[in-house]
């Protein structure tokens, strides 16, 4: 069987029609991805000859626009907040409007998780290609940034990620894909799952999750090197801090390493990054479940570069100059046990 991409409907969004793209390798896995927010709807693995959903996603296009979640969308300008809303770039402040208290979050209410795309792919190839501009006068940021998005699955079952920005002036840029794994299907929890991150230290914040500017070497319950089971180690955070979950960021220090892995019974999920941070989040993204605090259907897991950098030396850049253009690249090869 060759690759295939197809799409369907998948409703309406500001009079403009929303598109569900499906990529199917060889072995039959599928990769789904939605025209809306440039959202990774799902990925479909083969376990013992049975699809196995891995992405935590919504059935209807109005449960996305509703969720705060910001289920498997991409973010940005710029993923993660921005402290004050504020930042400086060649000698001049920008204040922008916030929305997150009083700071700017995901590049805030007009931002890539706003906007429907327009795609484009080859019926036999392995790509889907999505493309948007955000407008200044809009966002508020410097320059008008065209952003392309490609999601692309491979022949091994890998998703790649690619983020490409030109800009008309220089600006900010950082995107990444808010999504939510789940490797036993969203039905599940996934506390029995493992995580391993390959990170030493964390990035410290404040009471608003904005980062102070340094970082800090993990405790005992923050520590993921050892590729602990997630119940073990929120039962760790409990006892440490009182907290019943996970909003943190890691600082990858080694690029050419996988960043982390969500491991189930039947495989893993290995991520890898061109860039230095790995944001995780415990959740439950539909409101509409009645569950204990503590146990959690979905993590989510944001390959960025380390969030406020603009305001925080040795952070990262995440300045995109206008003669320049930039590409960032996020990849997650899931590996079944019988192939490892």
């Amino acid at each position: 069987m060759r690759r295939t991409i197809s799409k369907v409907p998948f409703g309406s969004y500001q009079g403009e029609p929303v598109w569900r793209y499906t990529i199917e390798n060889a072995r039959h896995s599928q990769l789904q991805v939605l025209s809306y927010a440039a959202t990774w709807y799902d990925f479909i693995v083969q376990v013992d000859g049975q699809p196995q959903s891995l992405v935590w996603h919504f059935e209807t296009l109005d449960d996305y626009l509703k969720t705060p979640y910001q289920v498997g969308k991409t973010i940005g300008r710029v993923a993660g907040r921005i402290g004050h809303a504020q930042f400086q770039l060649n000698g001049q402040t920008y204040q922008l409007p916030p929305n997150d208290g009083q700071h700017l979050l995901h590049g805030g209410d007009h931002g890539l998780q706003t906007h429907n795309f327009a795609g484009h792919f080859d019926p036999t190839g392995d790509t889907v290609t999505l493309t948007t501009t955000l407008l200044s006068a809009e966002d508020g940021f410097p320059g008008d940034l065209k952003v392309t998005v490609s999601y692309r699955l491979t022949a091994d079952d890998t998703v790649q990620i690619t983020y490409h920005g030109v800009t008309s002036a220089d600006t900010l840029f950082d995107p990444t894909c808010h999504v939510y794994f789940n490797l036993n299907g969203g039905a599940a929890l996934i506390n029995s799952q493992q995580l391993g991150i390959n990170s030493t230290k964390l990035v410290h914040t404040d009471q608003d999750k904005v980062p102070t500017g340094v970082f800090y070497v993990p405790s005992p319950a923050y520590d993921f090197r050892a590729q602990p089971v997630i119940q073990a180690q929120l039962d760790r955070l409990s006892q440490e801090t009182g907290q019943l979950g996970y909003d943190d960021c890691y600082v990858i220090d080694h690029q050419s390493e996988p960043a982390g892995r969500l491991v189930a019974a039947h495989g893993q999920l290995i991520f890898n990054t061109d860039r230095n941070g790995m944001v995780i989040f415990t959740a439950n993204p539909d409101h509409g479940q009645a569950t204990t605090a503590g146990k959690y259907h979905a993590l989510a897991v944001e390959l960025q570069t380390l969030p406020d950098a603009i305001n925080h030396h040795g952070f990262g850049d995440p300045i995109l100059r206008v003669d320049t253009p930039r590409t960032f690249i996020n990849q997650y090869r899931y590996v079944g046990n019988q192939t490892r």
